[in-house]
């Protein structure tokens, strides 16, 4: 009873600062420790800034006790900041590599964060750069390398650094697709869609992004991904549900379906979609294709909920009270069930998720 009530108050805080409208006040006033357990939700779920919004809408009367709003404040305030730097050093790492006549395009973060409607209250998390040909990527690496920034390889993330404290990753691949059968496809697809890349100001400078129907695909399969592999937060879901709000005028939501279906992914695509309608409160009008699942799958927003952020929280046989230590006895479980849930709404990447990260782990360990 507790748990429902408070993931009552947190989606309608959610739903207001995400679409700028004010929240149900039903619920309202709430206890002090009603408000910590929103606060909490608000902060595993990673989306803290969007929800402070929501709040700072609802009458004083019914905004939370003095102490907690103001450690929110400050947490917003640390949120506002970390964009702030990252925005400086998207800007420096982009004009880095046009000096150096490197192809690169800026995949998902501050690009999804230009969706909202206050950019800088989205958690942002690291800079990730989509390099669209062999050359450009090998290129960049050897760049860092002569100013003395020290690569990680790593064969699921490609090349990764820290760059003046933040965490930057070189990506070769801009979809989260598993199915090696695809890849003849998606290349083909994804030079159609070069000519469609769109561009960001950021510091001055002109960042290139992917095209709006990339935005979609990359910003969902790096969702279906991180679901296969125990977790994501409710963050990645707001970014789904602002891409198709921003972009709704622009996408051809027929091909961008047509994508899905030759992807494999489409009845999870739906899944994904009435999730995005139902609990996050938009409109089914900015869907860039129709809703046609009856249903949802309700162990899925369960999962999300319950995991938090890339799953830190636990998998579907955690508990809440569970210690990290104690979640990994569960991990080969999670990951029989979660194959089985989505073997239904993604059943080419159910299958080859577990095949490719084995393959990847037995380079890793042949390679050192």
């Amino acid at each position: 009873m507790e748990q429902a009530a408070t993931y009552k108050v947190f989606f309608a805080l959610l739903k207001a600062g995400l679409w700028g409208c004010e929240p149900e006040y039903d619920s309202f006033p709430l206890t002090p420790k009603a408000w910590e357990r929103v606060y909490v939700l608000a902060r595993k779920q990673t989306v803290e800034g969007v929800v402070y919004d929501g709040m700072m809408r609802l009458p004083n009367d019914c905004l939370p006790p003095r102490e907690l709003l103001l450690k929110w404040v400050v947490k917003v305030d640390t949120i506002e900041k970390s964009n702030e730097r990252m925005n400086v050093a998207v800007g420096q790492l982009y004009e880095f590599f046009t000096k150096n006549h490197i192809k690169v395009i800026l995949r998902k973060g501050q690009g999804a964060a230009a969706c909202y409607d206050n950019p800088l209250l989205r958690v942002c998390g690291d800079i990730d750069w989509f390099f669209p040909d062999r050359e450009s990527f090998s290129q960049a690496g050897k760049l860092m390398e002569r100013n003395r920034v020290k690569i990680n390889d790593h064969e699921r993330l490609g090349e990764c650094y820290m760059w003046r404290g933040i965490f930057v990753e070189h990506h070769r691949h801009i979809l989260d697709i598993y199915n090696p059968f695809l890849s003849g496809y998606i290349e083909r697809m994804l030079q159609q869609e070069y000519a469609h890349s769109t561009c960001l100001d950021i510091q001055g400078q002109n960042i290139v992004l992917p095209s709006p129907a990339l935005m979609h695909l990359s910003v969902n399969t790096h969702i279906l991904k991180h679901l296969l592999a125990l977790g994501v937060s409710l963050r990645q879901l707001c970014d789904s549900a602002r891409i198709c709000y921003t972009y709704h005028n622009i996408i051809d939501g027929e091909s961008l379906k047509e994508i899905y279906v030759k992807l494999g992914i489409y009845p999870w695509i739906q899944q994904l979609n009435r999730i995005l309608v139902e609990d996050l409160g938009m409109s089914e009008k900015y869907l860039p294709f129709p809703l046609t699942a009856q249903k949802k799958a309700n162990w899925m927003i369960k999962d999300i909920l319950r995991g938090g952020f890339f799953g830190a929280y636990g998998g579907p046989f955690s508990k809440e009270s569970d210690e990290p230590q104690s979640r990994r006895k569960y991990k080969s479980l999670n990951y029989l069930v979660l194959f089985c849930r989505y073997l239904r709404y993604a059943p080419w990447e159910a299958l080859w998720f577990p095949v490719m990260h084995l393959y990847s782990d037995i380079r890793n360990l042949v390679g050192r």
